[in-house]
């Protein structure tokens, strides 16, 4: 298991050498402060199975740099556990905002730490086979016949499919948050479904994804593709959204994007954006539970054009 230290401290360094040795599994790289961190990502690439974070770092603090790493695609989804001295709610709700899985407190007992720490390695684990196993895009449009009522990943960074994004949710702290809970959906999508190709239907789904994401940049938000065309999300915090700001908003990314062509239906024109519900506070459980009602109300089963596969092999024929 590949380990990324960051902590500005020699002796919690040293203390982690110490347990996370070579010789039960670990390969343990360390760097006291964000920039040296960032620098060894570059260095290392996406080989790293799991962060471990001081929030209390010299210049960029721990926070940011879990947000940094959160936007890099290889690193999602990986485990990030924020190591601090302090039991501040709010300290601890920035960094679970930020991306952070799990929390370590100072100073460090070698037993939580090693629990923690294989806590973190099955979560990776689960991670790589899910990876493993999820559609890409080649694998779409190469080896499986494509749905439309498909949850998959779009490659996009910021936007998980639905099961990554419920996993988000889930993690959040017990709690209730100021919500709001919003859809991003082509009415047209069946049209578009049956006129593409796999790869094209695939790539097409991505800029919306794209422009999406563009337009709530401002925005802490998570967002999953739910399939049937619709991209489903929360923005947190108090204020209420505009959806016919940000509808206008994903319009005009699209319209001026000259590779989101017009494929059975016009994706500049056809976005819609809803707000689920007018509740204001939520769970990350109650949210996900209404997301999927939301969900199972919009979704009609289509017989006549539930799946292409358009000349391309399934996966199950060359096995």
């Amino acid at each position: 298991m590949k380990i990324l230290a960051v902590d500005d401290d020699p002796t919690i360094l040293d203390l982690l050498r110490d347990c996370l040795t070579p010789s039960l599994g670990f390969d343990l790289i360390c760097a006291d402060s964000a920039e040296d961190g960032m620098a060894k990502i570059e260095e290392h690439g996406a080989s790293f199975d799991c962060f471990l974070l001081d929030i209390m770092l010299p210049g960029v603090d721990g926070i940011t740099l879990c947000d940094d790493i959160r936007t890099m695609q290889a690193y999602k989804s990986a485990p990030i556990i924020m190591i601090t001295g302090s039991r501040k709610h709010d300290l601890m709700d920035t960094a679970f905002r930020a991306g952070a899985t799990d929390f370590i407190f100072k100073p460090l007992n070698g037993i939580e730490l090693g629990a923690r720490i294989n806590m973190a390695g099955m979560l990776s684990d689960s991670l790589r086979r899910e990876r493993e196993a999820a559609h890409t895009l080649a694998e779409l449009s190469g080896l499986m016949k494509v749905r439309v009522d498909e949850s998959f990943d779009l490659n996009v960074v910021g936007v998980d499919d639905l099961h990554g994004f419920e996993n988000h949710m889930l993690r959040l702290p017990e709690g209730c948050y100021a919500m709001n809970l919003f859809a991003v959906k082509l009415p047209q999508i069946r049209n578009i479904f049956d006129a593409a190709s796999p790869a094209e239907f695939c790539r097409q789904m991505g800029l919306v994804a794209q422009a999406t994401v563009a337009a709530l940049v401002h925005e802490k938000c998570y967002m999953g593709y739910a399939g049937d065309g619709i991209i489903v999300g929360t923005v947190i915090g108090r204020h209420r959204i505009k959806p016919d700001e940000i509808q206008k908003d994903i319009e005009n990314i699209l319209s001026h994007d000259g590779t989101a062509v017009r494929i059975g239906g016009d994706f500049s024109a056809d976005v819609t954006v809803k707000l689920v519900s007018n509740q204001r506070l939520w769970s990350g459980l109650s949210a996900c539970n209404t997301l999927r009602d939301f969900l199972g109300r919009e979704t009609v089963p289509d017989s006549a054009s539930t799946d292409r596969t358009d000349g391309y092999a399934e996966l199950a024929d060359g096995l």
